[in-house]
C-alpha cells in the first residue's frame, strides 16, 4: 500500500493516486485536504495517526471481517444441516422474523460497538513501541490461514448447534417450530459469547451491547411467540419450562466454544505475538516507568 502526504494543490494528484492520502492544512490552501482521506493541522500528528489510529483500525477491521464471515456462515450452515435432514424440502424451521432479526437486531449492535470502540493496546504503548505497527505489515490480523481456521471453527459450531438439539430431542414429540426457537436462542448466545471472548477492552457500552443483545433476543422471541397467527405461537413458553431446554443451550455453548478456547490458551501460552506480550505487560503493570507516567502532551 502507498501513503501520500501533501499540503498544497500540486500534491492533489499524488494524494488521489495513493491508497491512503493525508492532507496537511497549511499556508498553501486546502486543496490537498479536500482530496485526502485524512486531514491534519500539523505534520507531527502523522506519528499518532499511523502508530496509534492506524494500528487500532487495522486490528478492528481485520477482526470484524473474520467475525462477520463467521457470524453469517454459522447461521447459514446450521440451516444447511437441517435441509440435509429434511431431504431438501422447502419446510422452514425458523420464522421469517427470526431470520431477519438475526442480522438486524440480535447480533448487529455488538458488531458495531466492538468495531468502533475495541482497543488492544493503549496509545502510550503503541507510541513507545513503534515496532508493534509491523503487525499490520505482516498481516497478523487477517490472512488466509486465519480465514480458514475461522471457517473450520464455524463448521464445528454449526454442527454443534444443529446436532445437540437434534439428538437431545430425537425421540421426543417436539415440533419443528419449537426446535427452531431453540436454534435461534442458541446461535445468538453462541455468536455473542464468541465475540465476548475476543474483546480486548471492556467498557460499559460493550457490556450493554453484548448482554443487552442476548436479552433483546429473548424479548423478541417472547413477543413473536405471543402472536396467535404465527405458526410458532407459544413454543418458547412450553420449552422454557423444561430443564432439558436450558441444558441443551448450555451444552451447545460449551461444546461449540471449547475448541476455540483451548486453541487460544495454547497459542497465547506457547507462541504469543508481540501484541499479546505488550498487552500482558500492560495488564501486569510491567511496562517501563517512563511509559506509564508519560504525559498526554508528549504523545500528540
Amino acid at each position: 500500500m502507498t501513503l501520500a502526504i501533501g499540503d498544497g494543490a500540486n500534491d492533489v494528484s499524488m494524494i488521489q493516486m495513493a491508497d491512503v492520502g493525508v492532507g496537511i492544512c497549511g499556508q498553501e490552501g486546502r486543496q490537498a485536504v479536500m482530496a485526502s482521506d485524512f486531514a491534519m493541522g500539523q505534520f507531527c500528528f502523522l506519528k499518532r495517526l499511523l502508530l496509534v489510529h492506524g494500528h487500532w483500525n487495522y486490528q478492528r477491521m481485520a477482526y470484524m471481517i473474520l467475525y462477520n464471515f463467521y457470524r453469517n456462515a454459522v447461521f447459514v450452515l446450521m440451516l444447511f444441516w437441517y435441509i440435509l435432514h429434511t431431504a431438501y424440502s422447502a419446510t422452514l424451521a425458523l420464522t421469517d422474523w427470526s431470520s431477519v432479526f438475526y442480522s438486524l437486531i440480535y447480533t448487529s449492535v455488538p458488531t458495531v460497538v466492538v468495531g468502533i470502540l475495541d482497543k488492544d493496546l493503549s496509545h502510550n504503548t503503541l507510541l513507545y513501541y513503534p515496532r508493534l505497527y509491523e503487525a499490520g505489515l505482516r498481516n497478523e490480523g487477517y490472512n488466509m490461514t486465519l480465514f480458514w481456521i475461522t471457517m473450520l471453527d464455524t463448521l464445528w459450531q454449526s454442527l454443534v448447534l444443529f446436532y445437540v438439539p437434534f439428538f437431545t430431542y430425537n425421540i421426543s414429540t417436539m415440533d419443528i417450530w419449537s426446535m427452531g426457537s431453540l436454534w435461534t436462542i442458541a446461535v445468538v448466545i453462541l455468536v455473542n459469547i464468541h465475540l465476548a471472548m475476543d474483546i480486548q477492552r471492556w467498557v460499559l457500552i460493550t457490556h450493554l451491547a453484548i448482554w443487552g443483545s442476548i436479552a433483546a433476543t429473548f424479548l423478541c422471541m417472547v413477543l413473536i411467540d405471543s402472536i396467535p397467527i404465527f405458526p410458532n405461537y407459544g413454543t418458547l413458553y412450553n420449552m422454557a419450562a423444561s430443564r432439558t431446554y436450558w441444558l441443551s443451550v448450555c451444552l451447545i455453548i460449551v461444546l461449540g466454544l471449547l475448541p476455540r478456547f483451548l486453541c487460544k490458551v495454547i497459542y497465547e501460552t506457547f507462541w504469543p505475538s508481540d501484541i499479546q506480550i505488550a498487552r500482558e505487560a500492560e495488564l501486569l503493570k510491567k511496562l517501563p516507568q517512563q511509559l506509564r507516567s508519560r504525559p498526554e502532551s508528549d504523545i500528540s
